[in-house]
């Protein structure tokens, strides 16, 4: 399959650009940011995990129901935990971390999820658009998520 070759080669090098990006720029701001405020940028760009659904649009590509639909389902409740996880941060509510801790592990168990359902069911020749998302964004997110858990197992400070 040289197209799943070449998507997996693509999200390698994204994802060698985000950790980049994340170590020389954001690993050094969020150190001086409490726990808290450090998160809510961290947690910021999940909100937009909806943007999976896409896949389920016709004439974006061609894949099978079996791939889009939990994948729109988990990144929708994924981008609604985020969003919760934002207002619990900004609003300091007394379990924010722990809502935190619960979107990041759906979110990285769904993203997990979904790359497992990719590869079985082979579907990165029949993608289309959806696979800039897959090559571009999807590293992101997981750089995100590591960093989150980073953050999230620092010790918290005022």
């Amino acid at each position: 399959m040289p197209s799943a070759l070449l998507l997996a080669g693509l999200a390698a090098m994204s994802l060698l650009a985000w950790s980049i990006i994340a170590r020389v720029h954001l690993l050094p701001w969020l150190e001086g940011r409490s726990q808290r405020a450090a998160l809510a940028v961290v947690v910021t760009p999940h909100m937009f995990r909806h943007v999976g659904a896409m896949a389920l649009l016709p004439g974006i590509g061609d894949v099978p129901a079996a791939w889009s639909v939990p994948l729109a389902w988990g990144d929708g409740i994924t981008a609604a935990l985020a969003a919760v996880a934002m207002i619990a941060l900004h609003r300091a509510w007394r379990h924010a971390i722990a809502v935190v801790w619960v979107f990041n592990v759906f979110g990285l168990l769904d993203m997990l999820h979904n790359g497992y359902n990719a590869a079985t069911l082979g579907i990165a020749p029949r993608l289309g658009v959806i696979a800039f998302v897959v090559a571009f964004v999807v590293p992101g997110m997981l750089v995100a998520h590591i960093l989150v858990f980073r953050l999230l197992l620092r010790p918290a400070r005022a």
